[in-house]
């Protein structure tokens, strides 16, 4: 994983997302701890960290995990556990930021996460929300709420990328955390988009859409064609 951070580093990225969550019988809190130090070893100026359980904690092995961490380590945790109940019972006990992710599906989570003032800020999803329209409405509750917004998506290529860079960049600096830059997660480029990376953040082009070239012979055959 350290490995991994300087890769992503020396790529210009200043977000980081730690993968934690493992079970007592794999390390359990104490490698999870392990993790989180070890990314954090070599941290640079301007760098923000998530250590990311995709609900793969109890409060327990949470708690267990926290306090093995050296005072002061500075990273937010993201979606932590599996369930409502487990949340909110780590948060009164957690004086880490929580981000929570899986639990927010619908505007009406958004709104119980904030009127029970369960986190701190959401992982918003493009397909998770409901496509780009929801997605806005998402991040206009949490804007309105002063939750920060991670922009994101469950699985990626070019075409999710573009969506996923244009929400972000309506999000003010203060309240964005991070954008996920999901063109990694698959081999096969679907589009072509002219976005770099610069300074830590995204630079989306001016152009109708999502202002990308759909690579049309990489998708295959039509499901479905309908003529006027």
């Amino acid at each position: 994983m350290r490995e991994r951070v300087a890769q992503h580093r020396e790529q210009g990225y200043l977000g980081h997302s730690i993968k934690i969550g493992a079970l007592d019988s794999e390390g359990g809190p104490a490698l999870d701890a392990e993790r989180i130090s070890a990314c954090l070893a070599d941290r640079k100026p301007g760098e923000f960290f998530l250590a990311d359980a995709n609900g793969g904690l109890t409060p327990e092995t949470a708690l267990r995990m926290l306090r093995m961490l050296p005072g002061g380590t500075d990273f937010v945790l993201e979606a932590p556990c599996g369930t409502w109940r487990e949340t909110m019972s780590l948060r009164r006990r957690c004086t880490v930021p929580i981000v929570i992710d899986e639990l927010v599906q619908h505007e009406d989570d958004l709104i119980t996460m904030i009127s029970q003032d369960v986190a701190d800020g959401i992982g918003l999803k493009v397909s998770k929300a409901g496509g780009l329209t929801r997605g806005r409405r998402q991040r206009d509750i949490a804007l309105a709420a002063g939750a920060t917004v991670s922009v994101q998506d469950t699985v990626g290529s070019t075409i999710a990328f573009a969506a996923v860079a244009h929400l972000a960049a309506t999000v003010p600096e203060r309240f964005l955390r991070c954008v996920l830059d999901c063109r990694s997660m698959v081999s096969t480029e679907t589009a072509d988009f002219d976005a770099p990376i610069t300074r830590g953040g995204v630079l989306v082009p001016d152009r109708p859409g999502l202002g990308l070239d759909v690579r049309v012979d990489r998708l295959g055959a039509p499901l479905q064609v309908w003529e006027a």
